[in-house]
């Protein structure tokens, strides 16, 4: 069978084997996550934290954190507690306090937690973010902000958006020279690799909307009404340049919701070719979209569920459609696609004739 990755969001997992996961597996996490030696320098940084702290942890990882990195954090009842749990020789594994981040940009209220990690010299803290507001007069030593921190980078390259994140122009035609790439190699790898590139690069993105929901005054994507949540991830492919996603509910009751992408970069840069490989499998354009749109909504329903192209313009079908669909049913759908059909409605009838799952 033609093996296509699931998207899914992490386990739940007992904090104090967190050191034992990997960045990947951190950068998964919905909440900002901190690795120190004893001495207060940063090891690790996930996703998450450098998302909401502005900060690239290219940038941090190797700095001290007090002193350099969140000076807001020099007090007694931060830099002192964490020193205090350091050299304390009690059992105890992990410590719980509430605290506010102070930036040039705002404050965060976070509630820490210090996690003494087992058979190492780590210490872990976990972040999660409680209320967000604008900076506060009373902030003395607010944390720096990227261009402080790392001066001189426009001069080197280096492009940021208003949030500092790292971005580089690329044409549409990227992604066809690397599918092409990919296909000489390893014929036939296409979907899989762009699949799971999208699945990877969609819980990325979920960061990052799960941040700008929180920062608008929102608790977060799951708390927001569906039709919000669409509009946010719609706006952020079409102000990318990927093209207009369209979601469709009518069939919601099915297990199914069905995205369709007006003028997508991806299919109009793909090569074109008429190959009839896996029925036709290799033809379709826009696994990436699709793996990065169910990563999302994975993160948003805080389950496993999985997006399948169905339809690709690039493939001489009238649209660009994705279904996305709880685990059950992804077996079905991907025996519809193995089996040459091919259409939104011919897919998810297929799937239904064969007795998927809800």
């Amino acid at each position: 069978m033609f093996a296509r990755p699931e998207t899914h969001t992490p386990l739940p997992f007992d904090v104090l084997d967190i050191d034992a996961r990997s960045d990947a597996e951190l950068d998964a996490l919905p909440f900002g996550v901190i690795a120190l030696d004893p001495q207060g320098i940063i090891l690790r940084y996930n996703l998450y934290e450098s998302r909401f702290a502005r900060l690239d942890r290219n940038q941090v990882i190797g700095r001290r954190f007090f002193e350099e990195v969140a000076p807001c954090t020099r007090t007694d009842a931060f830099e002192g507690r964490f020193r205090t749990f350091v050299t304390s020789d009690s059992e105890r594994g992990v410590e719980r306090f509430d605290y506010v981040f102070d930036f040039k940009f705002g404050a965060q209220h976070v509630m820490v937690e210090i996690v003494r990690a087992p058979r190492t010299d780590r210490y872990y803290l976990l972040v999660n973010r409680t209320r967000i507001e604008g900076p506060r007069k009373s902030a003395t030593f607010p944390a720096p902000l990227q261009t402080e921190l790392a001066p001189g980078e426009i001069e080197l390259g280096v492009l940021r958006d208003a949030v500092a994140r790292r971005y580089v122009h690329v044409p549409a035609a990227f992604f066809a020279s690397l599918r092409t790439t990919c296909e000489r190699l390893a014929p036939d790898s296409w979907p899989i690799f762009a699949s799971e590139w999208g699945v990877q690069l969609g819980r990325r993105i979920a960061i990052d909307l799960e941040a700008g929901a929180i920062e608008s005054g929102d608790r977060g994507l799951a708390s927001l009404p569906m039709h919000r949540v669409t509009e946010e991830v719609g706006r952020f492919f079409a102000e990318r340049g990927f093209g207009m996603l369209r979601f469709d509910y009518a069939r919601a009751r099915e297990g199914v919701v069905v995205v369709t992408v007006e003028r997508s970069a991806l299919a109009e840069s793909a090569p074109k070719t008429t190959r009839t490989t896996m029925e036709g499998a290799g033809d379709l354009a826009c696994h990436l979209l699709a793996g990065a749109v169910g990563g999302i909504f994975s993160h948003v329903a805080g389950k496993r569920l999985a997006s399948r192209e169905v339809s690709c313009r690039a493939a001489g079908h009238d649209t660009c459609a994705f279904t996305i669909v709880g685990e059950s049913r992804a077996a079905s759908i991907d025996r519809a696609l193995e089996e040459g059909f091919r259409g939104v409605s011919v897919v998810v009838e297929r799937a239904s004739a064969v007795g998927a799952g809800s």
